[in-house]
């Protein structure tokens, strides 16, 4: 037999066996991992981890593996809601903030940040310039502290009787980490300063500052789980609002169909990163490479593209011209690459958990 022929049906074979390898492997059924995500960037990591399953992902040259999506806000994982052990916890999870991931002790950050979404005022137009007036036009917490203090509209130069109350929106913070940091953000404004250690939270002056704000939210629970679209319902629900961006970009439509709506970055800024961690303790080979396999598919140039398409930004770039949500709210003040102000540092979890305690008893 020619060495030649001999080659030929080595090869033959070769790619015999890895075709029968490769479709052994696709029959048997994959090892299930759990991903714990944000409801806020849901819309995204969804589709970005379905079409990581679609690709059959196989990791140590022989098993397949999948993940499956739990959605849940981070405030139950750090405040030990639920009982999550070395034995059964899940493989991933997608926080809201790298501060959450500090309080839960039991994670470490794998990735520092998938995507990016900021908290951002936004407001009916007419009430927003009635508020800022007396701040030389400049819509951020003291136009609003103003403006909640004063209770109603026709308290304000300018304000009409048939506007009724000031209605603020915000997501809620006992259950929500941006909720959290909507707080934060106001202690930091309160404080002139993004650090908040020490007892910056509980200063009996922020805290009085910071109350009429709270008190001018008619119904957390009526806001649901997506107050920018309550918001869109009219100023009668809420005329002013500090919430994610991609909330408000995913409601632009609802917002600006009937009146003048407009947007403001503060001064003070609690972006919301979206880390990736892990469970900080001994886990399975399978599991490391599945959740590195993961990380690897969600930071790809692909997937990060797809970022803006929910609202969110990308975790080290900002959305270009061709972002369709972006480019739509950028005559209302959204910005593609707006200045974030002064980042605000979270406090202990000692100290954040006081802050929520302060405001479950004070909105009762």
């Amino acid at each position: 037999m020619r060495r030649t022929t001999i080659v030929v049906i080595f090869f033959v074979l070769i790619a015999a066996i890895v075709i029968g390898i490769s479709q052994f492997l696709q029959s048997q059924p994959p090892v299930e991992f759990t991903a714990v995500i944000n409801p806020l960037a849901e819309s995204w990591l969804r589709d970005s981890i379905n079409r990581f399953n679609d690709t059959q992902p196989v990791v140590g040259a022989t098993q397949r593996i999948q993940f499956n999506i739990v959605v849940m806000d981070d405030l139950p994982i750090w405040q030990g809601g639920t009982n999550y052990t070395p034995e059964n916890h899940p493989a991933v999870w997608i926080a809201t903030s790298g501060a959450s991931v500090d309080y839960a002790d039991r994670y470490t950050v794998r990735v520092p940040s998938l995507a990016r979404t900021p908290l951002v005022w936004g407001g009916y137009g007419n009430r927003v310039e009635i508020a800022a007036a007396a701040t030389g036009g400049v819509f951020d917490w003291q136009a609003v502290q103003n403006a909640a203090s004063a209770q109603r509209w026709d308290a304000l130069p300018g304000g009409q009787s048939g506007w009724g109350f000031v209605n603020l929106a915000f997501t809620q913070p006992n259950m929500t980490m941006s909720g959290l940091g909507t707080l934060l953000m106001g202690a930091a404004s309160y404080h002139n300063s993004g650090d908040l250690s020490g007892n910056a939270v509980r200063d009996p002056g922020f805290r009085s500052w910071m109350q009429p704000i709270i008190a001018s939210v008619p119904n957390f629970q009526t806001l649901g789980s997506d107050p920018a679209a309550a918001v869109a319902r009219g100023p009668a629900t809420a005329a002013m609002a500090l919430l994610p961006e991609n909330l408000w970009l995913n409601n632009l439509r609802g917002l600006t169909d009937s009146e003048s709506f407009t947007f403001s970055y503060p001064a003070y800024q609690f972006m919301l990163d979206f880390p990736l961690a892990v469970w900080n303790g001994p886990v399975t080979d399978l599991e490391r490479q599945a959740v590195q396999a993961l990380a690897d598919w969600l930071m790809q140039p692909a997937q990060q593209a797809r970022t803006v398409n929910s609202g969110l930004r990308p975790a080290a770039a900002e959305p270009d011209e061709t972002a369709a949500l972006f480019t739509a709210a950028e005559t209302f003040g959204i910005q593609r690459q707006p200045d974030y102000g002064t980042p605000v540092q979270a406090p202990s979890r000692t100290e954040a958990a006081a802050l929520l305690q302060w405001f479950t008893n004070i909105s009762r």
